[in-house]
């Protein structure tokens, strides 16, 4: 897919939980150098004047957010793991938000969910959105999931995402993205908004 047809004016590149704690010991990240896809795209798009959104996740101190009834976060809160203010949730320095940009603070895996996402595009008059990040078959399929139901146009950038293991990677992208979003390349972006 090698021009993408964007309208520049209503897009958004989303960049989805590039933390130091997600990236740190991901072997599919770096093999694929999620990092440096991730800022060529970034670099492409506010070159262009394309917004880039920062999700990141992170819970307060004593997790208010999290109800015992979610089992995920659940044993998130147990193991006192992915805390707001910790080194590890902060953004990677290589895709730090610069001054201005948007990071939208979320409490659940779709950051759709009780956040100002969608505030934040609808005022922008955002309808396509360009996604990437970390964990494919978790936040990233999340966002494009909530995405395509709200009749946004979702666009997978491919070798901006990366998962724990390949498989789970692979099927997210072959059986599920691949069924409401296009699949792209981070070059593919870069060269449609030249």
């Amino acid at each position: 897919m090698p021009n993408l047809n964007l309208d520049i004016s209503s897009t958004a590149v989303i960049a989805s939980e590039l933390s130091k704690g997600n990236t740190a010991n991901n072997q599919m990240a770096e093999e694929r150098d999620l990092i440096g896809n991730a800022r060529r795209v970034m670099d492409a798009a506010r070159a262009a004047g394309i917004p880039v959104i920062h999700v990141a996740i992170g819970f307060r101190e004593g997790y208010p957010e999290v109800s015992d009834r979610n089992k995920m976060f659940k044993m998130i809160k147990e193991n006192g793991t992915l805390k707001a203010s910790s080194e590890q949730m902060e953004i990677r320095d290589e895709v730090k938000p610069l001054p201005g940009e948007v990071v939208v603070s979320r409490p659940r895996v779709n950051p759709f969910y009780n956040s100002e996402l969608e505030s934040i595009l609808k005022a922008r008059n955002i309808n396509t959105l360009a996604i990437m990040g970390i964990v494919t078959n978790f936040s990233v399929e999340a966002t494009a999931r909530h995405a395509a139901d709200a009749d946004y146009r979702v666009i997978i950038l491919e070798d901006c995402c990366a998962s724990r293991q390949r498989e789970d990677h692979d099927h997210a992208i072959k059986y599920v993205l691949s069924m409401i979003a296009d699949i792209a390349s981070s070059q593919d972006f870069v060269e449609s908004v030249r």
